[in-house]
């Protein structure tokens, strides 16, 4: 059997792009300039921009049994070769769907989800020789944390590295609660807010001495490596005794913020498998990468159609 690269699993939705000049007050009403229904959701971003970017990936996770929006997601994922055997389905929900205000103003979003059959993914979708296929496993912002839970028992069981970005369905629920989860995770990637929600940090100014300090718990669980975007600052990343910051690429205009954390993702993982040792410097490199597929990302709408091609991602390798 072939090997796979990655297997992505999570969510799956039909996004509702809406562009507005401001968002709407309570009992008000904005005019939508421009309206695009795209394929979203994390975990299925990602798995779209590591095929685009030249990996062997697959994608786990629940559509509605045939409905409009199912046949959309598969269509998409077929269009950027990313397997869908292994994908499930549901008789009693729905394809789920994202609906998304972008602010023209100042390029800041709202973001309504319903999760439909995606949160539905249940603990026996998850199948051991299925997973056993793959070289990396990445989960990401999926309410339901009982399939992410098997899959990293599996992951540890086979020794196959397991990465979460979590996303606020995950993080919004705690520390204690998600703990049981956090336990099998190999390489944590989240964002700024999300470490600052986790922690309770929100009225706390950055400070790379307190996260790096504040990770100790983390550590303690068995995370390896822990990764925080920071928006415009790049990336910290915390691994052992070291942490490193690595800046943003120059961004000529910001279009779109949409999936630039799960861009991020992906352009990690490319690395990731191609240095294979897990040193601090080959860690550097993959945090790079990262940063330079969010950063192409989102200078384009929607969160798939700005990842850069291989060539692309090759031609900025050789700067480093």
């Amino acid at each position: 059997m072939e090997k796979i690269d990655v297997i992505c699993i999570g969510a799956a939705l039909v996004d509702m792009i809406a562009k507005v000049e401001r968002f709407p007050l309570d009992d008000d009403e904005v005019f939508v300039s421009d309206l695009k229904i795209l394929s979203g959701g994390a975990a299925a971003n990602t798995a779209a921009a590591c095929s685009i970017l030249g990996l062997n990936v697959a994608f786990i996770g629940k559509l509605g049994t045939d409905d409009e929006f199912g046949r959309k997601i598969i269509k998409d994922f077929e269009k950027v070769s990313v397997k869908t055997d292994y994908i499930k389905y549901s008789d009693q929900h729905s394809t789920g769907s994202a609906y998304v205000a972008l602010n023209k103003q100042n390029k800041t979003r709202r973001i309504f989800a319903h999760s439909g059959a995606a949160n539905y993914l249940s603990q026996t979708d998850i199948k051991e020789e299925e997973l056993i296929t793959t070289k990396l496993i990445y989960l990401s912002s999926l309410k339901n944390l009982v399939p992410f839970i098997e899959a990293g028992k599996i992951g540890k069981q086979y020794r196959i590295p397991v990465v979460l970005n979590p996303g606020m369905l995950i993080i919004e629920q705690k520390l204690d609660k998600i703990k049981d989860l956090l336990q099998y995770i190999d390489i944590l990637i989240l964002s700024k807010h999300e470490y600052a929600t986790l922690f309770n940090l929100k009225n706390k100014k950055f400070s790379e001495k307190t996260y790096i300090e504040i990770s100790e718990e983390l550590k303690q669980l068995g995370i390896k490596v822990i990764i925080i975007t920071l928006g415009k600052k790049g990336a910290l990343l915390i691994y052992e005794d070291d942490s490193h910051i690595s800046p943003t690429i120059k961004i000529e205009k910001i279009v779109d913020t949409t999936g630039a954390g799960d861009a991020f993702s992906a352009g990690f993982m490319y690395e990731y498998l191609l240095l294979k040792d897990l040193t601090f410097d080959n860690l550097i490199k993959c945090v790079k990468i990262g940063n330079f597929v969010a950063g192409k990302c989102i200078q384009k709408l929607g969160a798939r159609y700005g990842i850069p091609s291989r060539e692309e991602l090759e031609q900025f390798q050789k700067k480093f």
